[in-house]
């Protein structure tokens, strides 16, 4: 008898499968770092997949995206989800979601933060939601996870993924519980002398309640940080990229739509880590060129 697990995971095959086939082309050029020889870390960032059971667009966009990162000189380190990954948390955009990135294999690390959207986009039924984020990302990257927040270390460098603790649609709701614990990661990995990379849905500042500087004030004693986020769904330029309370802070646009002029979608970031600085490059990942006018360096 085939168990639970299996056939979970003979759906998600067959899922991608279809898909890959209804989105085939051949495989984008391989693309490279700014200085190859030097890198020592490279990874992928998008954010705001919003896969939709009726949205045949948006599974193209997704693969095309995956096809990109992968070719990124045959080797990416990593790639990192913001969350808002599915639109309504159902189960089957999970389904096709996680069964892409299973049949695609983007890098070798995969890191998938949570959204609100992910979590039932204010339906009041968050633990559920939760329950399943959770294992969907030990089942398909064996993460070993409790909480929707957690870390990865990857060649030495802190990858750290933050999480609403409730159904909150514009806002993001984090306990103290969160918030220690960050500040005990963050210690540690300050002490490897490594840049700190922070993932979370929500920009620094999208904190509910009276007290919106609580995560900025966690975050701001340690200058090795860059911090991604997504969620607002602006064009990506202006303000893009800016420093918050303190902050190196980038924030990006749905990857699956219009996000900036000129580009209909596939924006995001492709980050380069060297000895004594990151450079953070924008990318069209859907037409698989990059956006010159848009390179930072810390």
């Amino acid at each position: 008898m085939l168990t639970f697990n299996l056939l979970k995971k003979l759906a998600h095959a067959l899922v991608a499968g279809i898909m890959m086939l209804l989105c085939i082309a051949p495989y984008p050029a391989e693309h490279t770092s700014k200085d190859k020889e030097n890198l020592q870390l490279t990874f992928s960032v998008v954010s705001d997949v919003h896969i939709e059971s009726n949205n045949l667009e948006t599974y193209q966009m997704l693969f095309k995206i995956l096809r990109d990162a992968k070719k990124n000189e045959g080797v990416n380190d990593a790639m990192v989800f913001l969350g808002d990954n599915t639109m309504n948390g159902q189960d089957i955009e999970s389904m096709y979601f996680y069964g892409a990135l299973n049949a695609v294999n983007p890098a070798d690390e995969i890191i998938v933060a949570s959204g609100n959207h992910d979590f039932g986009n204010g339906n009041g039924d968050y633990e559920k939601y939760e329950k399943r984020y959770i294992n969907y990302n030990n089942f398909f990257f064996h993460h070993g996870i409790d909480k929707p927040y957690f870390y990865k270390v990857i060649n030495g460098c802190y990858f750290i993924v933050l999480a609403t603790e409730s159904d909150t649609v514009n806002t993001m709701d984090i306990s103290e519980t969160q918030l220690q614990w960050l500040s005990g990661v963050l210690e540690q990995a300050e002490k490897t002398g490594k840049p700190i990379f922070v993932f979370n849905h929500y920009p620094v500042d999208y904190i509910g309640g009276n007290d919106f500087g609580v995560l900025t004030d966690v975050i701001d004693d340690y200058d090795s940080v860059i911090y991604f986020s997504g969620h607002t769904h602006r064009d990506y330029g202006y303000g893009s990229v800016s420093n918050i309370y303190g902050i190196n802070h980038i924030n990006l646009p749905r990857c699956t739509e219009h996000a900036t002029e000129g580009y209909d979608g596939g924006i995001g970031a492709q980050v380069e880590v060297y000895e004594n600085e990151v450079t953070v490059r924008i990318r069209d990942f859907a037409d698989n060129v990059w956006l010159d006018e848009y390179t930072y360096t810390y």
